[in-house]
Parts: structure tokens; sequence; C-alpha cells
């Protein structure tokens, strides 16, 4: 009987000792796991959730980060968009600068032309007025400019004053009369249709010469 109840009471204190060795390690793993579920954040230790939580807020903010690179990416591409249409402007702009210049260089070109040819033109007039001029004084004909003839009523006039220096062609305006220079030193002639009179003449007109008139005349520039 002592046998049994020692055998009891040994059995009782193994099995509290027993529960008590179970309380341990539970606790001896709580406190592992407790300390495993540290990790080192920022320097810091810190717990399972609070892991999770900043990786949420990483997320969050990385995806507000790639939505504003995305709004960046497309802004950019817009100014890039900008920046050719502007430079195709400069270049059109500079195109038309190019254009007018060659324009302008064209036309002063052309203006040399026309200067030169107009030059010609003037010369070879000259040239030919002087031939006709050469070739009516061999043929003894006289050629008229295209001067306003002037008009003299009798009377007296000085060259120079009345009447431009210049060679005339006198012609009577009716009837006839007397036509002096220089009281007739320099031109003493009948002016008028009459046996004893010219119908026209030609003389030159100095500077101060002096013309006296009995009948109106008109005064023809000749070559």
């Amino acid at each position: 009987m002592e046998n049994d109840s020692s055998r009891k009471i040994l059995g009782s204190v193994w099995f509290w000792i027993a529960v008590a060795g179970v309380v341990m390690l539970c606790g001896v793993f709580y406190f592992i796991g407790s300390y495993t579920a540290k990790v080192d954040l920022h320097g810091k230790k810190a717990s399972l959730d609070e892991l999770v939580k900043e990786i949420e807020e990483r997320e969050v903010l990385l995806g507000e980060l790639k939505n504003k690179t995305e709004s960046q990416t497309k802004e950019v591409a817009d100014i890039q968009e900008e920046l050719q249409e502007m430079e195709k402007e400069k270049n059109d702009a500079l195109q038309i600068i190019e254009n007018k210049s060659r324009a302008e260089e064209e036309m002063k070109e052309l203006q040399k032309q026309v200067e030169k040819s107009s030059k010609e033109l003037r010369d070879l007039t000259e040239e030919i007025k002087t031939k006709k001029a050469e070739l009516a004084a061999a043929e003894g004909k006289i050629v008229e400019k295209k001067q306003e003839p002037k008009i003299l009523s009798a009377g007296f006039f000085t060259v120079g004053k009345d009447l431009p220096v210049g060679r005339y062609k006198v012609v009577a305006q009716s009837g006839f009369g007397n036509f002096f220079v220089n009281s007739g030193s320099k031109v003493n002639v009948i002016l008028g249709d009459s046996e004893i009179g010219v119908i026209e003449y030609v003389f030159y007109a100095d500077e101060g010469d002096e013309i006296e008139l009995t009948l109106a005349a008109k005064f023809i520039p000749v070559e």
C-alpha cells in the first residue's frame, strides 16, 4: 500500500513538473516568436503589423510617384511637341526671309539691267537723232525739235530774255514783213508769202542778239 501511495505521489509530482515544463516552453516560444517578429525598420525594431503598414504606405507613395511621373512625362511630351512646332515656324520664317532677300537681290539686279538698258536706249536715241540731223543736213533738210514753238509779235526782242538761245526756223504767221537780227548785220530778210521775201528762214540765236520784227512770226526750234 505504501508503495502504491508513493508511486501515486511520485506520478503526480512528475505530472506537475511536466506541466510546468510545458508552460515554460510555451513562454520561451512566445518570447522567441515575439523577438523574431521584430525587424529592423529605419534603425528601429518594428512589429509585423508595423512593417505591413509601412509597406502599404510605401506602395501608396509609389503609386502617387508613378502617377506623377506619367503626368510629368505627358507634360514633357507636350513641351517637346510645342518646341517642334516652334522650330517649324522658325524655319518657315527663315525661309521667308531668305526668299525675300533673294527676291530683293534679283530686283536690284533687274534694276541695274533696266538702268543699263535705259542708258543704252538714251545713247541710241541720241545717236539716231545725230544721224538724222547729219542726214538732214546732207540732204538740206531741217529737223524740227519736239519743243513748243515760240511766237513773237511785231516788235523788238532780246535772245536769252524773250527767246531762248538755240537754232530756229522762223516762219511768218501771216502776210509779210521785215526780220532783222542785230540791226540787220546778222539777219536781214523779208518774211512771208511774197515774191521778194522768203517763206522761212533758219538762223542760230545767240545770247544777247537783238531781234526786230515788223510782223508776227513763229520761231520753231530745230536741230
